[in-house]
């Protein structure tokens, strides 16, 4: 799930263990460059599938009401991420052993782009059947892109020497975000503000927002070349592959793990779940916008810009903060923020009288600024989970601990999604369904509480 909220802490490695010192001859400077390079395609489909565009057009203006949609929203979003939990792993392991990780992520990309083309069709007043045939189309989308992500981390440890994992994985990171930022601003200009939008799109007929899917699945297959050209090659070993011992292995390892550093576990169990709320605020924040204010994709595609730059110049401020007063502290401040901000958002009332122009209410302006407070607080909460565990995590199990962060987060991130699509369809309300993602935030805070203060001025402590 660009700004995804896995994305920052699960890009820096993959989920077997100690993979970043099995990386003895790295590949070239073209190669890292080939990897970096793949993130402006993943941030497309956050920013305008996922986010800020289609979203919230198919919510609101396909499905046609805003309760109905979020729900069915959040299934979606719940099965997507089932499906991702479990064969995650499974897919990750089989690599591990069989080989052949371009080919899968060229075979998980090209099912994300058909998915996200197929969008396209995606027009007002659709039909169940229509609806089902929707709902395809995003899961292909979800499963491929989260899929071919997973294969994408786990080739970081074989591209870049120990000392530039984190320099790698940061550039790839900045990349995307202001990739985002540009494509946003860009189809903002293009599709949006124009009265005759580029390529002479029919407003009336929602072309202006149904393009997102063509050009999403264009940024998928363009930005997938550079990794599947310049990056060395992953050839296919033909073994056996022992699926269940692998499986069961992971989560034995995992929990044995666990058990041994209950330090360290606390913050895995901590981070997981605040880590699902920002998650639920980024993925149903502007399906929630465009329900209670009645917003289309020019005031959307504001709002994404707002959160993605006041979280990108969080992001900066976030890292400077914690190197000098530590992570837990910097992820903990940042929690308390974000509160705020999404509490702030979700209170903010409708307006008496909407649609009278472009944030012409002092509710939806107020509501913009409360984005940004939340925006600028998500950086530095998601940023400074990787900086904790390289200081909790014992020296000889870094890699081990990294992969298991990536492994419990994506194992729960089908629970916020499916929470609040339970509460939407029990209280018929967006606003109640959207307070699970500050509630599960308020949890995970409380437990990092628990966690002892790291210290910056030492880079790892056993536990």
């Amino acid at each position: 799930m660009t700004i995804t909220a896995n994305a920052i802490a699960d890009v820096t490695t993959d989920a077997a263990p100690n993979r970043l010192r099995r990386s003895p001859q790295p590949a070239s400077p073209g190669a890292r460059l080939g990897w970096i390079l793949y993130a402006p395609g993943n941030e497309t489909v956050n920013v305008l599938l996922l986010y800020f565009i289609m979203a919230p057009y198919l919510t609101n203006v396909v499905v046609g009401d805003g309760v109905a949609g979020q729900t069915l929203w959040g299934w979606i979003s719940a099965g997507g991420a089932i499906v991702v939990a479990l064969g995650g792993q499974i897919l990750g392991s089989a690599t591990d052993i069989i080989g052949g990780q371009k080919r899968f992520i060229a075979g998980f990309v090209a099912l994300a782009a058909a998915g996200a083309a197929a969008l396209w069709f995606a027009t007002p007043g659709a039909d169940t059947a229509a609806l089902v045939a929707i709902g395809i189309a995003v899961l292909a989308v979800m499963i491929g892109t989260e899929m071919a992500a997973l294969l994408y981390n786990s080739l970081l440890p074989k591209l870049a020497a120990h000392d530039l994992v984190g320099r790698t994985s940061g550039t790839s990171i900045a990349t995307g975000i202001f990739w985002g930022l540009g494509v946003l601003g860009c189809y903002i200009v293009a599709f949006m503000v124009p009265a005759e939008p580029l390529f002479g799109l029919d407003k009336a007929l929602h072309e202006h927002d149904r393009i997102a899917g063509p050009v999403s699945a264009a940024a998928l297959l363009l930005f997938v070349l550079p990794l599947l050209i310049l990056t060395p090659a992953t050839p296919i070993r033909r073994v056996c592959l022992p699926v269940r011992r692998m499986t069961l292995g992971v989560l034995g390892e995992t929990y044995r793990a666990m058990r041994a550093h209950p330090r360290i576990a606390r913050f895995v169990i901590a981070r997981m779940i605040y880590q699902d709320g920002i998650g639920v605020a980024l993925a149903f924040g502007s399906i929630y916008a465009a329900g209670h204010f009645g917003w289309d994709g020019l005031e959307l595609g504001v709002f994404g810009m707002a959160v993605l730059g006041s979280s990108a110049i969080g992001a900066f401020i976030g890292g400077k903060v914690d190197d000098r007063i530590g992570a837990k502290l910097t992820i903990a401040i940042s929690l308390v923020i974000l509160l705020v901000g999404i509490s702030s958002l979700i209170a903010v009332p409708a307006p008496a009288v909407s649609g009278i122009g472009f944030l012409a209410t002092f509710e939806e302006r107020l509501f913009i600024v409360m984005a940004c407070l939340m925006g600028v607080s998500i950086g530095p909460a998601q940023g400074s989970g990787r900086s904790m565990m390289a200081r909790l995590a014992p020296s000889e199990d870094v890699g081990r601990w990294f992969g298991i962060m990536a492994l419990t987060g994506n194992a729960i991130a089908f629970t916020g999604p499916l929470l609040l699509a339970l509460v939407t369809d029990a209280t018929d309300s967006q606003r109640l369904g959207l307070l699970v993602s500050p509630a599960l935030i308020l949890v995970g805070l409380m437990i990092l509480l628990g966690v002892k203060r790291d210290d910056p001025a030492r880079t790892r402590e056993t536990t």
